[in-house]
């Protein structure tokens, strides 16, 4: 039989040991960070969606183009303008091929695609259309004054920044971000513009898409 001390300093060293296993040891010992519930290669998915502000642009037909028109679907958006040099070409071609690669996997989750001009000085809706039409005759473009493009623009974040060259002759500076609009106009994720790959943006908005809700 242990003595009542004994048996106190049993305890305590059982417990001592115990404790030794269970304290954090070091960087090792910090429970690991979840893994990203959509496992994409270039894309950043929102953890919660970024509804959209109210607009009201024109698209290439001459019709109004608002808010309620991204509803209903996914739509990758762009934003650009018809005299682009390199950015823009570039960038509407992958999103062609990226396009008739999701249609080849998965037809019935083929995106809408959606070109912004933020050139309304120069890009009329005839010669928006005629643009976006070389690339996807699917293809949307829409514009509208500054002022009307101005919240649509601030939400996402959009750079544009426009440089007199002589008189009439500017170039307009901006990003090249791709965007993953959801079918509740609420932006799901981004592709910057050094990700632009058409295999890449294909299979990571097929899973963007799979692990969202389906449109109402």
């Amino acid at each position: 039989m242990l003595g009542p001390m004994l048996r106190v300093l049993v305890i305590a060293l059982v417990l001592l040991v115990a404790a030794m296993f269970l304290l954090p040891r070091g960087r090792d010992a910090r429970p690991p960070l979840p893994a990203p519930s959509v496992p994409t290669q270039a894309a950043t998915v929102l953890p919660d969606r970024l509804p959209l502000p109210e607009f009201a642009l024109t698209d290439d037909s001459g019709q109004r183009f608002t808010t309620e028109d991204l509803r209903g679907g996914y739509r990758l958006v762009f934003f650009g303008f018809t005299h682009c040099p390199d950015i823009c070409p570039l960038t509407l071609q992958v999103l062609a091929r990226a396009v008739d690669e999701i249609e080849a996997r998965e037809p019935s989750a083929k995106p809408e695609v959606v070109f912004v001009s933020v050139d309304p000085r120069r890009d009329t809706p005839e010669r928006i259309r005629a643009y976006v039409r070389n690339f996807d005759p699917e293809f949307v473009g829409v514009t509208g004054p500054d002022e009307a493009l101005a919240p649509l623009v601030r939400a996402l974040g959009v750079t544009v920044h426009k440089t007199e060259v002589d008189g009439e002759h500017y170039n307009v500076v901006h990003n090249g971000t791709v965007y993953v609009i959801g079918p509740d106009a609420g932006l799901a994720a981004i592709f910057s513009g050094t990700s632009h790959d058409a295999e890449t943006i294909a299979s990571d908005y097929l899973l963007i898409r799979g692990a969202s809700t389906p449109a109402p």
